[in-house]
């Protein structure tokens, strides 16, 4: 972990050589931001600061986290004095530097003003942060995988102790142990929704109970390491409805097609447009509300996007989730989804020891 930490250091002085920034500045204020400071530095903790300058880069921690930061960082360890603001422009001061780059889509506004106020000249580094972390290094994709894994597991065992009555929060909570269970942390918050209210792309669990025959979506998540997957699979209780059934169908099919065009170079709207195809050919079109997919890791939603909306386009190494779905106001709805590593020639679903199924209990 400490040679790939210090890779990434190199990687960012290499974006930093472009700007008239003499050092990038990243600040975690209690787990504000922890992912990026995480991911550069290798300490996972609550609150801290790192500095990358061409030649070194410090660490500052307070008395909480100097000895994990010793055990998890390659990083120079300082150890924090004052508050975290007036450490990083003692630091800067020592090096002369008055020019900085920092993450202003993640850097809190009061943080920002203050290292301003001391004379120091900021510059956004958000995009840099964003492009080294939307391509995942082999760590990176064997913890997704292993959270995939892990996830899968989870929701199969789940599949084994929900009957009929069972509430919607029951699913949440059982899923949710039973990721822990098995080593892995809790990811976002669990979307649940059992059959009309499945008319909601982002339905949270309610303590509505599951009937017979009715439609249940689920989107969730587990972690390892810190890396997300993003998983979501529909079933019923006995047989489903037979539209629902239909509409799965269309979803599995738009589904495989988008994933099947998956590649280095594509364009993320390309395949997007894909899906959309599929299923407006059977005249869903106008119920699918959102963008195919996204990408993700240390946080849930990461660039790059597939979607009508935002263009970018894909690169070997990115990870995105593929997940159409279909939403009706007073019938219900479904979304199918898993995560994809795209390379040069294609993609491998990463997620791929579950089944792309309508499951049946």
């Amino acid at each position: 972990m400490k040679d790939r930490v210090l890779e990434r250091a190199d990687k960012l002085r290499e974006l930093m050589k472009g700007t008239k920034a003499g050092a990038f500045v990243i600040i975690n204020d209690e787990s504000a931001n922890w992912e990026s400071l995480y991911y550069m530095s290798g300490f996972r903790g609550t609150s801290g600061a790192l500095i990358v300058y061409p030649d070194c880069a410090e660490l500052i921690l307070d008395g909480r986290y100097s000895k994990q930061g010793g055990e998890q960082s390659p990083h120079t360890i300082l150890s924090q004095v004052n508050g975290i603001t007036d450490d990083i422009k003692e630091s800067l001061t020592r090096h002369g530097v008055k020019t900085v780059l920092c993450e202003a889509e993640k850097t809190y506004a009061s943080s920002w003003k203050k290292l301003e106020a001391a004379g120091l000249c900021l510059l956004d580094g958000t995009e840099d942060i964003k492009s080294l972390r939307s391509v995942k290094d082999d760590f990176e994709i064997d913890c997704i995988r292993r959270a995939g894994e892990i996830g899968t597991d989870a929701f199969l065992d789940m599949l084994g102790v929900v009957k009929e009555g069972t509430t919607e929060k029951e699913v949440e909570a059982y899923l949710n142990y039973k990721i822990n269970l098995l080593g892995g942390e809790t990811g976002f918050e669990m979307i649940v929704a059992s059959g009309e209210r499945g008319a909601l792309p982002h339905g949270r669990a309610t303590d509505k109970p599951i009937k017979k025959g009715e439609s249940v979506t689920v989107d969730f998540g587990a972690r390892w390491m810190g890396y997300f997957c993003d998983i979501t699979r529909n079933f019923s209780i006995g047989e489903p409805n037979q539209k629902a059934a239909q509409y799965h169908d269309t979803l599995a099919e738009a589904h495989t097609m988008a994933a099947e065009r998956l590649r280095s170079g594509v364009s993320g709207t390309e395949i997007h447009d894909i899906a959309m195809q599929v299923i407006d050919a059977d005249g869903l079109g106008e119920y699918f509300t959102h963008g195919l997919g996204h990408g993700f890791g240390l946080e849930i939603h990461e660039a790059p996007f597939l979607s009508s909306r935002r263009e970018y386009t894909l690169a070997a190494g990115n990870v995105v989730t593929v997940e159409p779905g279909i939403y009706i106001d007073g019938f219900g709805g479904l979304r199918l989804e898993d995560d994809y590593l795209v390379t040069d020639d294609g993609a491998e679903r990463l997620t791929g020891k579950l089944n792309q199924c309508f499951y049946r209990i």
